[in-house]
């Protein structure tokens, strides 16, 4: 008798257990909501212009030359009047710095850079010039068609990509010149050449 005893007493103990890590374990349900934002933001239009305000061109030193032209016979009189045709432009030999028309072009990459933000993601880019005289004395170097380049368009007024505003992203371009060399007698320092560079957003 006392052994059924200690048996029920061991089998509600048991009982009680199995509830108890039965109500531990259970899962409680809860209740959740959630709600969706939408994010709009709106971005003024702005632009940046990087551009030197100096740009000095230093030239190449061209080696100096002595050109034998050949030989030539001169008829003298008795009073030291000679004839014969000397040297002419048409029979000068070349050197090895030659301009003939006493122009070049000249193209000076990455003077300018844009970035920002715009309408339609575009600047355009123009340039205008003061003063296309750069002087020293009555010598003279005269600037003429002078454009803006950004390796896809080239004119005086441009329209190019704006690829926002990190630094890392900024347009770069260029600036192409044609200088006119021909009333040009003096080494040393021309100045006074001017021209402007304007970044607009579109």
């Amino acid at each position: 008798m006392l052994f059924f005893k200690s048996l029920r007493r061991a089998a509600a103990i048991a009982l009680v257990t199995v509830l108890a890590a039965n109500t531990a374990f259970a899962t409680v349900s809860g209740q959740s909501s959630s709600g969706k934002a939408k994010v709009t933001a709106n971005i003024p239009e702005f632009i940046v212009l990087h551009y030197y305000s100096t740009l000095t061109l230093n030239f190449d030193t061209p080696t100096s030359e002595a050109l034998d032209e050949g030989d030539k016979d001169f008829n003298v009189s008795w009073k030291g009047e000679a004839s014969g045709e000397g040297l002419t432009t048409a029979n000068l030999m070349d050197a090895k710095l030659e301009l003939s028309s006493g122009k070049t072009t000249v193209n000076l990459g990455k003077v300018w850079a844009v970035r920002g933000f715009s309408r339609e993601g575009l600047a355009e880019v123009s340039i205008t010039v003061g003063n296309n005289t750069l002087a020293n004395g009555n010598s003279k170097i005269v600037m003429s068609n002078v454009r803006v380049t950004d390796g896809s368009s080239t004119g005086t007024s441009i329209r190019t990509n704006l690829g926002g505003i990190a630094k890392s992203s900024a347009t770069f371009g260029g600036v192409l010149m044609e200088l006119d060399f021909s009333k040009t007698s003096r080494s040393g320092s021309h100045s006074g050449g001017e021209y402007t560079i304007t970044a607009a957003t579109i």
